[in-house]
């Protein structure tokens, strides 16, 4: 059947020259549009019908095949490496919170605030505090730069707008857009 249908040569039974010459204007027409139904036909087959029909094999299909494994191995480590990447950062930032903030235990931050100002500065020194202890608490790596027989300071940067305005009653703030930037050094001998 598949034989009769894309026109397979059999060189049992050769086609003489006058055999592919229809005719008549007919015969031509309907010849091409039988040619181009067969073409259309096998344009229009899975890789397995391709195969049964012209007895070759399916590289297209394969490397297809080849490239859908190796994208999906590249997705699959870089899943895992991306996964290694947020563990140690949510580790180390729950290292921090513990050695900086102030009281701070685990499940607190829904309610983990500074209300008054002493308190704000009673934390800030508590950082410092720690920040100076650094070296001589951390258990891993955690600790900050030494540059010789100096260690590098503990830099707090603030940025202040110059003027601020808060309206209570209709619920606006009015800024000063330009930002005052105050910078303070803590330096620690060990």
């Amino acid at each position: 059947e598949s034989s009769d249908t894309y026109g397979i040569y059999d060189p049992n039974n050769p086609i003489s020259w006058e055999d592919h010459q229809p005719q008549s204007m007919e015969e031509r027409v309907e010849e091409r549009v039988e040619c181009l139904r067969r073409k259309i036909k096998y344009y229009f087959m899975n890789p397995c019908e391709k195969y049964h029909a012209r007895g070759r094999k399916p590289w297209k299909l394969m490397l297809q095949i080849v490239k859908i494994a190796i994208i999906t191995i590249q997705l699959v480590s870089f899943g895992l490496s991306n996964q290694m990447v947020v563990t140690f950062k949510e580790e180390n930032l729950m290292t921090f919170k513990h050695l900086f903030l102030k009281d701070y235990a685990d499940g607190d931050m829904d309610t983990y605030a500074v209300y008054r100002q002493a308190d704000v500065y009673d934390h800030i020194e508590y950082i410092i505090l720690q920040h100076g202890l650094l070296y001589n608490n951390t258990v891993g790596n955690h600790e900050y730069e030494k540059n010789g027989t100096t260690y590098t300071p503990l830099l707090l940067c603030q940025e202040f707008y110059r003027n601020g305005s808060i309206y209570s009653g209709t619920e606006t703030v009015e800024i000063d857009a330009h930002v005052e930037t105050g910078k303070h050094f803590y330096c620690y001998n060990q």
